[in-house]
């Protein structure tokens, strides 16, 4: 009898990678979200509710059961509260949180970041990386009462099909219509995974021994520059990348501004989860995948007008 799995999220980006996976290696997959989006992958039940809706959780919870629960969509610890409250927790033998690199106290530690460093609340993710730590301490400290084993993932930055986000994409448009890329001149470190591993270690680690409680960081094991990244993105695209490094304190700018990520080294130490499991697609072939998607997607990907509008900025200035 196939092993039945809840799946919190599910019809975006990295939790719609990990339902397809999941159901092609024949768990019995239901989605939980709040039904904006059909999810299309066969053999999966979708459940819709907004888990903001604690007495909702609990309706469209009841007498279901499940094996394993992965929480995905996580925006508030209350989330964590509604469904620890909702779910009957006694089948379930294990339960994975997708946490974040977010929680690492990065102002006061060093590269790469270790599972036992300390964490905190920080000038670049501010409330998100703050959510995350309260939600890995609310599940920790409520499965303890409970037979249900817990893994929390710490991933740095996402990668692959279905990224809607104004990340790879950007880069990928900059491209295809020639035009300058524009990165901070610190030229930080970049940790990526791309979606699919991530959906595989989940489908291995629910099979693992694992213990209890089980922390990892997971990630490609190199960090590249910016400007590697940006490169690889050029490669995957078959575009040359015309890379302008700026000063973006000297133009009154933040970096947000022009940039997909926070002018910082995210790079983790991820020894602990090859122990178990090494898979890594390569880079350039994982950004191929993406650059297809992108193609195929890019009408219904929405730029930030703000970012376009500096951006542009950036590049005119720069180019007088």
């Amino acid at each position: 009898m196939a092993e039945k799995v809840l799946v919190l999220g599910g019809s975006y980006f990295v939790g719609k990678k990990i339902v397809e996976y999941l159901a092609e290696k024949e768990y019995e997959v239901t989605v939980l979200n709040r039904g904006t989006k059909p999810v299309l992958a066969k053999n999966v039940t979708q459940l819709c509710c907004d888990r903001n809706d604690a007495e909702g959780m609990k309706s469209v919870l009841a007498g279901k059961d499940f094996n394993y629960v992965i929480d995905v969509s996580w925006q508030d610890v209350s989330w964590v509260k509604h469904l620890c409250d909702a779910l009957n927790f006694e089948p379930v033998k294990k339960l994975v949180f997708i946490s974040s690199s977010a929680v690492y106290d990065v102002e006061n530690l060093s590269v790469p970041f270790k599972e036992d460093d300390t964490l905190a609340e920080n000038k670049y993710w501010t409330f998100y990386g703050k959510g995350k730590i309260d939600a890995e301490k609310y599940y920790t400290e409520f499965l303890r009462k409970h037979s249900t084993n817990l893994v929390m993932l710490r991933p740095p930055y996402i990668y692959g099909e279905y990224n809607y986000a104004q990340r790879e994409s950007l880069i990928f448009r900059q491209l295809v219509e020639d035009k300058p890329v524009v990165i901070p001149k610190s030229n930080p470190k970049l940790q990526f995974i791309y979606t699919e591993d991530l959906a595989v270690i989940i489908d291995c680690l629910l099979k693992a021994d694992t213990g209890k409680e089980y922390m990892c960081n997971v990630g490609n094991r190199k960090a590249v520059t910016s400007g590697e990244w940006v490169e690889a993105c050029a490669v995957a695209a078959g575009k040359p990348a015309d890379i302008m490094e700026i000063d973006y304190a000297e133009l009154d700018k933040n970096v947000r501004d022009f940039y997909p990520f926070f002018d910082y080294d995210n790079v983790l130490d991820v020894s602990k989860i090859n122990e178990i499991i090494c898979r890594e697609t390569d880079f350039e072939e994982g950004l191929k995948k993406s650059f297809k998607w992108f193609l195929e997607n890019k009408e219904d990907i929405v730029f930030k007008a703000n970012v376009d509008k500096n951006l542009y900025e950036i590049i005119a200035e720069l180019s007088v």
